[in-house]
């Protein structure tokens, strides 16, 4: 009866360790990364001719996740994006300018035997800086903020082997509270003219595809 008994509760005991482990416990994404910046309704009106803005900004992204259930996981999420934000035929020295979100919030997974679509909200921060830089003998200082982000998507991985799956995409709005306005204006105040015109946040939007480790 007791050797009955010991076997009965190994096979509970190895059941229970199987749907345990039905869903890795972490994660680790890392891959490229693309974000399209909210441009406060630039132009290039009156520009020389040939002048852009540039509207997609390349990088890479790293994330890692720690599953609490097969449903709901909590995740650290960072990516760096780099660019120069308006280029002009015959035009040097205009500045780079490069932008980091560091986000960490949950993540809800719809798992499957071969696709996982996920859903993923973020809290954190935002850093944008340029480069100082000198354009047409006029010397432009170094800029940088730190402000408020968040963020809101979803994506699709596909599983490749056990421990590795693709991730399709992501995609996600992004939303940060700079004041472009204030930045680089101290001491003194910014205009009146511009917080009309230009408000202090934006609605930015991001891509990413990679590798999942389980």
């Amino acid at each position: 009866m007791r050797k009955v008994l010991a076997i009965a509760l190994l096979l509970l005991f190895c059941g229970v360790y199987t749907v345990a482990q039905d869903y890795p416990k972490a994660e680790l994404f890392g891959g490229f990364s693309m974000i399209h910046p909210d441009t406060e309704g630039a132009t290039t009106t009156g520009a020389p001719a040939g002048t852009s803005i540039k509207h997609w900004y390349p990088g890479w992204e790293l994330a890692g996740q720690y599953n609490l259930t097969k449903l709901l996981g909590i995740k650290a999420d960072f990516n760096g994006n780099y660019g120069t934000p308006v280029s002009s035929p015959g035009v040097s020295g205009l500045p780079s300018a490069r932008s980091y979100n560091f986000l960490f919030g949950p993540v809800v997974s719809f798992r499957g035997s071969r696709f996982t679509p996920f859903l993923h909200a973020g809290l954190g921060a935002n850093h944008i800086s340029t480069d100082a830089s000198t354009v047409a003998g006029f010397a432009l200082p170094a800029t940088s903020d730190t402000a408020f982000a968040m963020a809101f998507g979803g994506g699709l991985d596909m599983k490749l082997t056990h421990h590795f799956a693709l991730r399709l995409g992501q995609f996600d709005y992004v939303y940060t509270k700079h004041d472009i306005c204030a930045i680089g204006s101290a001491p003194a105040a910014p205009s009146a003219a511009c917080e009309a015109a230009i408000p202090p946040h934006q609605n930015n939007f991001h891509f990413a595809t990679g590798i999942v480790i389980h």
